[in-house]
């Protein structure tokens, strides 16, 4: 309560088989990484943090491997969802103002930009341009 923080662990059955993110075959636990924690979503207005041993893997081509989790990109330390409502926020007013919010750092509110601008640049697909309007009076100028 004194923090105002709620903290979950998220575990997994002992005989589960995980998939190699490069390959996806199926294989066997190897071992697991150091705990990490996730900021999540907030719950009765106390910050929530997803903590997770990830699982990894020895895939025969890929050696020794993280398999992905469902809620967090990789090296991320939001969930998709905490991460989405950051976004939505921070299109609705400054990079300050949201950091208030939200209750993250400048950087974070940063970060979490660029890694939105990079999933929509990737989601885009190069198309050819139908038409293009020449401005005369720039190209009259000599500009390009």
């Amino acid at each position: 309560m004194n923090e105002q923080r709620v903290d979950v662990w998220a575990d997994h059955p002992k005989d589960v088989a995980w998939v190699c993110p490069h390959c996806t075959k199926r294989l066997p636990l190897y071992d697991h990484a150091e705990e990490r924690t996730w900021r999540h979503l907030d719950s009765c207005q106390f910050q929530t943090h997803l903590h997770a041993r990830i699982p990894r893997v020895a895939c025969g081509e890929h050696g020794v491997v993280q398999v992905t989790v469902p809620w967090a990109e990789p090296r991320s330390r939001f969930t998709l969802l905490f991460e989405r409502l950051a976004i939505d926020v921070l299109r609705q007013c400054d990079v300050s103002g949201a950091t208030r919010i939200v209750r993250i750092s400048w950087d974070e509110a940063w970060g979490g930009m660029q890694r939105a601008v990079a999933r929509g640049r990737a989601r885009k697909r190069a198309r050819i341009v139908p038409r293009i309007g020449v401005d005369e009076k720039a190209a009259a100028k000599g500009h390009r």
